[in-house]
């Protein structure tokens, strides 16, 4: 992807569908967005409603003047004028967004016995996935598991190059034990078990694994068996929860437009009193928080001028018809791009700041082929167009941001692996959606049958000779001297080249042989938005808290860097989770 000066942001966009699942040990794949550094996003005053991009392209080139500019969705639109309201409905908190934090939030306000209205742009609650992660919890505790390590948590602060609040991230830490057990009562009192996700099997701390330990929650029944893809169950009962704690259905339909700051839509000094949201018949209603207005409105990964300007290594991930077609807010585990914005776009026009790190995360990215595409450590070798390897083969999701962009021409990425990885796999094969304790064991025999499938839907490639297989692969002929000296490696038990693990080196060297070819990616959601504090305040330039104005979940600012780490599984619901009921408690408490 790059800049061209007359045509804005060019590259390849590629969407591929995929969802998490360790159904015989294969999860789902990703690697994500690089970081690009950081720099400035304070904005310039400009006369022109049309963003850089769009004014490069129609008559000169992008430069820092005009990129640095006030882009169209930062130019408010028209107030929405007092006689076009057809109601006003009043509470002490008003809660936009009907997703996993909004409904936090909202339940954490109810059960204080403080009014709360929650309205949602959707037509239901809405969720995507299924991990929420704690450090700790009473089930952790059942279940034998150990208390997290701040360590880890420290490594991951690291691996986001300083450039996300540790603020939020400890508060986090030290109270997402409270918050899940929390959760855990609600959920079990309206009959569901809860479930910690079983450890990988990955590499022991002292061979250097780098993963964290577990600590990822779910939900299931008979009828919603597994783990990691229930958090439907999770919204839907937080939903049911706050209508019967509040007396009031959830407004659904209801898609925020403008923020009431000083009594004027739109307004810039003063606090935040209202929303304005368009009803399903075209007819405005304002929701009157007299404490305050929580948004939780989700992503700005459909609005191409934000995405250009906060998150433009990330836009050839997003599938180009959401760019354009009318958003569907009831999107749920969609690859390809969800949200316009709404609420960082109402946010800015009444005198939010952005937040400080640029670019804004991506979670998703780059999809590596095979049956390594999870943190499954890998066993095969992964190859570019050229028949090369680019990768130690164990780093998986998470680990190697854009490893195959950087290091695979033309960003398509090709595996190769045998019956040795089926057999021979040293840390067992699982089936990774059964809850910890359970019997989660696979044999070889289901692992290769879960291959077969793959082969019967042209997903993989299967031959009886490497020969077949590389030529079956559209690999060049030299591939095959990159598998004898890979296997001249394992038989040595030493990657010189890229330095894998010993006990991951087994030669690829018996039939069947397996392959697979990728060049799609998946993208799910952009991270961040508005400066935030870390009680979850939306600030000005100043960093000064804008009364009466919240955000929480995956719009708060500063909460993730660069890509989206899944080293810690279940981050993005575990610390949506802990910030969202917090901020409920300190609003009742402070407001």
């Amino acid at each position: 992807m790059y800049f061209d000066p007359k045509k804005g942001i060019q590259g390849s966009v590629e969407s591929g569908m995929s969802r998490r699942n360790f159904i015989a040990g294969a999860a789902l794949a990703a690697t994500g967005a690089a970081a690009m550094g950081l720099a400035g996003c304070s904005s310039q005053p400009s006369t022109s409603k049309e963003s850089p991009a769009a004014i490069a392209d129609a008559s000169s080139p992008l430069n820092a003047d005009s990129y640095f500019g006030k882009w169209a969705f930062e130019v408010p639109d028209e107030a929405i004028a007092d006689d076009k309201i057809a109601e006003t409905i009043e509470a002490d908190v008003v809660v936009v967004g009907a997703g996993t934090g909004g409904l936090t939030v909202a339940n954490s306000v109810a059960e204080e016995g403080v009014k709360v209205v929650l309205i949602s742009a959707s037509s239901k609650p809405i969720s995507r996935g299924g991990s929420n992660h704690a450090t700790y919890s009473k089930a952790m505790e059942a279940a034998g598991l150990p208390r997290n390590d701040a360590a880890h948590l420290e490594k991951e602060l690291q691996a986001s190059g300083a450039c996300v609040d540790a603020r939020k991230w400890y508060k986090y830490f030290n109270n997402s034990e409270s918050v899940m057990n929390w959760l855990i009562d609600i959920m079990e009192e309206r009959g569901y078990t809860t479930g910690i996700e079983s450890p990988l099997p990955v590499l022991d701390s002292e061979s250097g694994s780098i993963y964290y330990v577990p600590g990822a929650h779910g939900w299931y029944n008979d009828e919603h068996p597994g783990m990691g893809m229930n958090q439907p169950l999770v919204v839907n009962e937080l939903a049911a929860r706050f209508e019967e704690l509040s007396g009031t259905t959830i407004y659904y339909k209801n898609i925020a437009r403008q923020l009431v700051r000083g009594d004027k839509a739109n307004g810039t000094t003063g606090r935040v009193t209202a929303v304005i949201a368009e009803r399903e018949d075209g007819t405005y209603a304002k929701y009157v928080g007299s404490k305050a207005v929580v948004l939780a409105t989700g992503d700005f990964s459909t609005n191409r001028d934000m995405m250009a300007k906060y998150a433009p290594q990330a836009v050839k991930y997003v599938t180009p018809e959401e760019f354009d077609n009318p958003t569907d807010y009831d999107k749920e585990l969609f690859y390809g791009g969800l949200y316009p914005g709404d609420g960082q776009k109402m946010g800015l026009w009444v005198g939010a700041a952005w937040q400080k790190a640029w670019p804004c995360c991506p979670n998703g990215g780059g999809v590596k082929a095979g049956p390594m595409d999870g943190i499954i450590p890998f066993t095969g070798l992964a190859v570019n167009r050229d028949g090369k390897r680019y990768c130690n083969e164990y780093g998986m999701l998470g680990t190697m941001p854009f490893t195959t962009e950087m290091g695979c021409p033309g960003g398509t990425s090709y595996a190769i692996w045998d019956m040795n990885y089926a057999e021979q796999y040293p840390l067992g094969w699982i089936d990774g959606s059964a809850p910890y304790g359970t019997d989660n064991k696979l044999t070889p025999e289901q692992t290769v049958a879960s291959w077969e499938t793959m082969v019967e839907s042209k997903a993989f490639v299967k031959a009886d000779t490497l020969e077949e297989l590389v030529s079956a692969m559209g690999l060049p002929e030299s591939t095959l001297d990159t598998i004898a000296e890979y296997n001249k490696q394992c038989d040595a038990g030493e990657d010189s080249e890229f330095h894998k693990d010993a006990s991951l080196m087994i030669p690829v060297a018996k039939a069947p042989f397996y392959g697979s070819v990728s060049n799609t990616s998946f993208f799910l959601t952009i991270l961040g938005g508005l400066r935030t504090d870390d009680e979850m305040r939306v600030c000005d330039e100043d960093d000064n808290p804008i009364d009466g104005l919240y955000n929480v979940g995956s719009m708060a600012g500063d909460m993730f860097y660069a890509q989206y780490t899944y080293m810690i599984p279940g981050f993005t619901y575990g610390s949506n989770l802990t910030l969202s009921y917090l901020a409920g408690k300190y609003i009742v408490e402070n407001e």
